[in-house]
């Protein structure tokens, strides 16, 4: 971070130091200290920064900018970025060079006194300490969720990164330049990375349909796996790499990482408490932004050979955690969806080239994406401001399900890309006792007692600093290093665990095409172990 570093000037203040680099007409990039990584937007919470951005001690803005917009019109506007500031100065002049000093200053958060509900106790596995001997790394992938997670992997005492794979020699490049991988080795074949007997653990984060390839070979050769979510994009995909880890006797940990976020575990925590009575009813629903929900139109993600449909690669999230809550799983599923809002005939091949691209919403961003500085500077050559109104209607862009689970408690989900602001999770569960109502993003759920003289409880993360995913992503890493060095038990024990998601998903999606409830049977979720 040498051409980044900032000079703290107290406890809430930091000066950014230039050169800034450019980024488009009126946008300019600077690189944050790693202490304030962890306080900035990201695709899943793009609004949550407190921090503000200040010229010559007076605050810039409108914050949470869209990048497109910040390039465009300046004026200002800025937007902490993973661990970057995009913005543009008042006026429009080169903030490099127009003498102005340029600042982040960190508001203290508020402690919430409503919050009764404390977090749970840290575990074993969610605790680390620095290892004797390192335990060597190989990340295959580097998108943006590999990008992502090779920065968490980075700053875990006594891990090492031994491997990066990628057939991008850029994105090899760019990381390389972010982040200080000293020992890192580069290649372009995985194979590389699986046939180095120093390597112990393999981070898998490749498009869907190539789970299965990489994950067979990586047991194969007697490594532990961290393997993006889903399993893999179709229920023979997902037995086969699940019959490969039972045979290796490794570590696997799937992306699941709301499963480790400080708010779904409390949940759980209320709901095997009793807190709630018997659960009769759970809702969830996922509202994705509009810039969010069209990316997914734009990448490999709206072909279901490459990502099993939406609802697999998406919602396996949320129809995992149902299962996990409730310690239960579907035995029948029933799903209604299309593609309403983009059914249309394209103005345009390319954002590049629209007349309308001024007005609409939808509008190629690449927040979503990690793009290697040719392709932000181009999108249009490499095919990536596609236009996301199409008549083959590829993926849905809204998703209902219903289910009834083994427990008797039944439920409903949805998805959709229609969100004014922000994406955005909510939960309902519903009681004998109780009723509990949370928004993932708020980091907070209350819950109501159907007796009128018991108060109404509030839990709340606010004041806490987390990480993505509400702090699952790091978590999730933490616990299943613990597990590979034998400091704790493996993060996923039994098959139909790590097959749940998968099968409700791929479930609801042979509803949704088939017109008709789908009915599940053990053997759905269970391998022959013997």
């Amino acid at each position: 971070m040498s051409d980044a570093k900032t000079a703290a000037i107290g406890k809430r203040k930091w000066n950014l130091a230039r050169p800034f680099r450019h980024d488009g007409s009126l946008a300019w990039v600077a690189k944050l200290p790693q202490e304030l990584w962890d306080e900035t937007d990201n695709n899943d919470h793009p609004d949550r920064s407190s921090l503000r951005l200040l010229e010559d001690g007076t605050e810039l803005g409108p914050s949470h900018a869209v990048h497109e917009t910040i390039r465009a019109f300046g004026d200002g506007q800025y937007s902490f970025w993973m661990n970057v500031v995009y913005f543009s100065s008042c006026d429009g002049s080169d903030p490099t060079t127009n003498g102005r000093t340029y600042s982040v200053e960190r508001i203290p958060p508020h402690p919430d006194s409503r919050s009764v509900l404390r977090a749970i106790a840290p575990s074993k596995a969610l605790q680390w300490s620095p290892l004797d001997q390192p335990l060597r790394c190989a990340l295959v992938g580097l998108g943006n969720r590999g990008r992502a997670l090779a920065r968490i992997v980075a700053g875990f005492a006594g891990v090492e990164i031994a491997w990066l794979i990628d057939t991008s020699t850029d994105r090899l490049a760019e990381l390389l330049a972010d982040v200080s991988l000293p020992k890192a080795q580069t290649s372009s074949n995985f194979m590389d990375a699986l046939e180095d007997p120093a390597v112990d653990v393999v981070f898998i984060m490749l498009p869907d349909h190539l789970h299965r390839l990489v994950t067979e070979q990586a047991f194969r050769a007697n490594k532990h796996v961290f393997l993006e979510k889903p399993i893999a994009t179709t229920i023979a995909d997902g037995e086969a790499i699940a019959a490969a880890w039972l045979a290796s006797g490794r570590i696997l940990q799937l992306g699941f990482v709301l499963r480790w976020a400080p708010f779904y575990q409390a949940i759980r925590n209320v709901v095997r408490q009793k807190r709630l009575g018997p659960i009769r009813v759970i809702s969830l629903s996922e509202q994705l932004s509009v810039a969010h929900g069209a990316s997914f139109l734009r990448r490999w993600h709206a072909d279901a050979g490459q990502s099993g449909s939406l609802i697999v690669h998406k919602s396996c999230h949320d129809l995992d955690l149902v299962c996990w809550l409730l310690d239960s799983r579907p035995r029948i599923v029933g799903s209604l969806g299309g593609s309403s809002t983009f059914h249309r005939p394209a103005p345009s091949p390319f954002c590049s080239q629209c007349d309308v691209r001024s007005m609409c919403p939808y509008v190629d961003t690449g927040l979503h994406e990690n793009r290697t500085a040719a392709e932000r500077a181009n999108p249009s050559a490499y095919g990536l401001d596609r236009c996301v109104f199409r008549l083959d209607d590829p993926i849905v862009d809204n998703q209902v399900v219903s289910f009834e689970l083994e427990s008797g408690t039944r439920g409903t989900y949805y998805l959709a890309m229609q969100g004014p602001r922000r994406s955005e999770r909510r939960i309902t569960l519903i009681g004998d006792a109780a009723r509990l109502d949370g928004v993932f993003e708020d980091g907070s759920f209350t819950i109501a007692y159907t007796d009128p003289d018991r108060e109404p409880i509030v839990w709340s993360t606010k004041g806490r600093k987390l990480s993505g995913h509400g702090g699952g992503d790091v978590s999730s890493v933490m616990s299943f290093f613990n597990a590979c060095v034998g400091r704790s038990s493996p993060p996923i024990k039994k098959v139909e665990d790590a097959l749940a998601g998968l099968v409700f998903a791929a479930s609801a999606e042979q509803s949704r095409t088939g017109h008709q409830m789908v009915t599940l049977q053990d053997n759905d979720f269970y391998l022959n172990q013997a």
